[in-house]
C-alpha cells in the first residue's frame, strides 16, 4: 500500500511537467517515430521519463533545421531544387536533384579497398599539397594514423599550405589537449560542426557530422567509410575492419569542397570559397556529390536508398555495416526484389554495436521473402557503405542504411556511373561476399534469446 501511494504521489507531482515534456516532443522531435517513443515514456513512467527527455531528447529541431538551412544558402548548398529539369533517362538525375548538385562530366574515380590503400593514398596526397587542404573525419583516434595524418597536417602548414580539419569528437572524450594544441601551433584550422541547442550541449546522440572527406588543392578528392584509426589496419579486437574509400578527380571535386566550405561556415562562421580553386577535367566519368543531413528539406537519406532501389533494373548490391531500414526503403528493396532484381545486402556477422545487430535480424526475413538475399561477412567486422546497381552505376561514401543515417546524421557519398567502376566494385563485393555465407534461417528458427533481443531491439530503431 505504502508504494502505491507513493507511485500516486510522484506521478501527480510529474503530470504538468510530463504533459509539457510530451508537448515539447510532439512539437521538436525530428521524426514521428521519435516522438512516439519519449511520448510513451514520459506519460507511463514520467519519473523515469521527464528527466530523461530533459536531458537526451529536448533538441530544439525546428530553430537548428532553419538556421543550418540559412548557413548552407549563404554558401550555394542550397538542397534540393524542385525547379530543376528532370531527365528521367538520365541514370545521375534523380541524385542530381536531390542534392542540387549538376551532374559533373569529365571526372574519374580510383577504388582504395581497405585501410592500407586508403591512408597510403590520402596522405600521400596531403604531402605533396602546394595550396590547401581541407580534411574531414568523424573519428580520429590518438593512435599510430591519427597522429600520423596530424604530424603531416603539421609539416604542411609549416610550409604555408592553408590546412582546415573538421571533426565531430564528444568533448572529455575525444583527443587529447596536446593533439589539438599540436596542431594549433603548427598553423592547422580546427573545428567541430554544432548540433541542435540541448541540456547536454555538445554530448549529443544525434544530428552528428559523419561524413568522411579529404580534398588536396582542388583536383584531388577523397570520401569513403573509413576514420582515421588504426582499426582499418587491423589492430583491433575484431580484426581487420572491412571498409572502402574511393579518389576521385576532375569536376565532382568542387562539389565535395563545397559540402566541406558549408559544414566549415557552420562550425564557425567563415566562407572559405574564396580560396577554393576549381578542378580541370580529368577522366571519361560522370559523377555527382550528394550530402545528405537531418536538416534537408526532404528526407534525402532515405529518398537516396528509394532512388538506388528505383534505378535498379537488374542489379543492386548493397554493402552496409547496419540493417535498420525506414519501413520506405525496405518497401522500396521489397519492390525491386519482387521486380526481379539481384538484390544482395551484405553486413557483419561481427558486429561492433549490438543493438542495431540484434534488431537486423527482426529486418531480414522482410527482405528475403520478398527475393531479396542477405550474406554475413565473417573475417572481421564490415564497415564499407558502397552500392552497385546494375553494370554501371556505383555508390561510395558514409551512408549505412538504417534510420540514423537516413534521417538524424550528416553524410556524404559520391555516384558515379562508369562501367568501368562499376567492374571494380563488382570484383570487390564478389570477394567479400566470398568471405561471407547466406543467411538462410528465419527469425523464428534462430535462438530463443536472439529472437527476444531483435523484437525489443527493433522497438529502439528510430534511435539506432
Amino acid at each position: 500500500m505504502f508504494f502505491q501511494i507513493e507511485d500516486l504521489i510522484a506521478r501527480a507531482i510529474f503530470t504538468i511537467p510530463a504533459v509539457g515534456a510530451a508537448y515539447l516532443a510532439i512539437r521538436t522531435a525530428h521524426t514521428p517515430q521519435g516522438a512516439v517513443g519519449w511520448i510513451v515514456l514520459i506519460l507511463a513512467y514520467p519519473y523515469v521519463g521527464v528527466p530523461a527527455y530533459a536531458v537526451f531528447g529536448y533538441a530544439n529541431y525546428a530553430k537548428f533545421a532553419q538556421r543550418r538551412r540559412e548557413s548552407d544558402a549563404r554558401i550555394g548548398e542550397d538542397g534540393i531544387d524542385p525547379h530543376a529539369p528532370a531527365a528521367p533517362d538520365d541514370r545521375l538525375s534523380v541524385f542530381s536533384r536531390l542534392s542540387s548538385n549538376p551532374v559533373c562530366e569529365g571526372c574519374d574515380m580510383r577504388l582504395l579497398i581497405d585501410g592500407k590503400q586508403t591512408f597510403d593514398a590520402v596522405f600521400a596526397a596531403i604531402e605533396a599539397a602546394e595550396h590547401y587542404v581541407l580534411v574531414q573525419y568523424y573519428t580520429i583516434a590518438d593512435d599510430h594514423v591519427g597522429r600520423r595524418l596530424r604530424d603531416i597536417l603539421c609539416a604542411r602548414a609549416r610550409a604555408g599550405v592553408k590546412v582546415y580539419l573538421l571533426h565531430d569528437e564528444l568533448p572529455l572524450i575525444g583527443l587529447p589537449r596536446r593533439y589539438w594544441r599540436h596542431a594549433s601551433q603548427a598553423g592547422v584550422r580546427h573545428a567541430r560542426p554544432k548540433g541542435p541547442t540541448r541540456a547536454l550541449g555538445p554530448f549529443q546522440w544525434n544530428y552528428r557530422n559523419h561524413r568522411k572527406l579529404v580534398v588536396v588543392d582542388g583536383t584531388r578528392g577523397f570520401t569513403g567509410g573509413l576514420n582515421c584509426t588504426r582499426a582499418y589496419l587491423g589492430q583491433s579486437g575484431l580484426g581487420p575492419w572491412r571498409d572502402t574509400f574511393c579518389e576521385v578527380n576532375g569536376p565532382v571535386v568542387d562539389q565535395l569542397e563545397r559540402s566541406f566550405a558549408a559544414d566549415w561556415a557552420w562550425a564557425i562562421d567563415e566562407d572559405i570559397r574564396g580560396m577554393l580553386r576549381p578542378a580541370p577535367p580529368s577522366g571519361d566519368m560522370r559523377a555527382v556529390a550528394l550530402p545528405i543531413g537531418p536538416t534537408d528539406r526532404l528526407d534525402s537519406g532515405n529518398l537516396y536508398f528509394v532512388a538506388l532501389a528505383q534505378r535498379a533494373q537488374k542489379r543492386l548490391w548493397i554493402a552496409t555495416p547496419y540493417f535498420v531500414p525506414d519501413t520506405d526503403v525496405m518497401g522500396a528493396l521489397q519492390l525491386a526484389a519482387l521486380r526481379g532484381v539481384d538484390l544482395r545486402i551484405l553486413v557483419p556477422d561481427t558486429p561492433d554495436q549490438w543493438l542495431p545487430y540484434w534488431a537486423a535480424y527482426s529486418y531480414f526475413d522482410e527482405l528475403r521473402q520478398a527475393g531479396g538475399r542477405i550474406h554475413r561477412y565473417t573475417p572481421a567486422f564490415l564497415h564499407q557503405k558502397v552500392a552497385l546497381i546494375d553494370d554501371d552505376l556505383v555508390s561510395v561514401g558514409s551512408v549505412n542504411l538504417d534510420i540514423r543515417s537516413g534521417l538524424l546524421n550528416f553524410e556524404l557519398t559520391v555516384l558515379i556511373e562508369s562501367q568501368r567502376a562499376a567492374r571494380a566494385v563488382e570484383t570487390m563485393l564478389a570477394r567479400d561476399m566470398e568471405n561471407a555465407y547466406r543467411l538462410e534461417k528465419s527469425l523464428s528458427d534462430q535462438p530463443a534469446l536472439r529472437r527476444v533481443l531483435a523484437r525489443v531491439s527493433r522497438l529502439m530503431a528510430p534511435q539506432l
